[in-house]
């Protein structure tokens, strides 16, 4: 008889599968703005002239001075740069993000 042993599947995590990758910071005094939820990993953090931009494998995340925008990336249809100072967020509920 041969040696059984368990599936090999049985013992593969999912962090192992999809390992997070490695973030990215236009300033290294950039903090996340927002608490990480259970698999979530940011992966780009960057500045605006007036927000702070975060980018994770789940969201879009915008943070103003005086307000916060949140947009799951699987909800957004299309993005388009306007004017070189506003991005337009098309979503697929039929939001618009400016």
């Amino acid at each position: 008889m041969g040696e059984e042993g368990p599936p090999s599947l049985e013992y593969i995590q999912a962090k192992d599968l999809f390992p997070p990758k490695e973030l990215v910071k236009e300033e290294e005094s950039l903090q996340v703005p927002f608490a990480v939820l259970q698999g979530e990993g940011v992966e780009f953090l960057g500045r605006a002239a007036d927000a702070l931009i975060a980018i994770s494998n789940y969201r879009l995340h915008v943070k103003f001075k005086d307000s916060v925008i949140n947009v799951p990336l699987r909800m957004i249809d299309s993005v388009e740069s306007r004017d070189m100072f506003q991005l337009h967020i098309s979503c697929k509920d039929s939001k618009v993000v400016r």
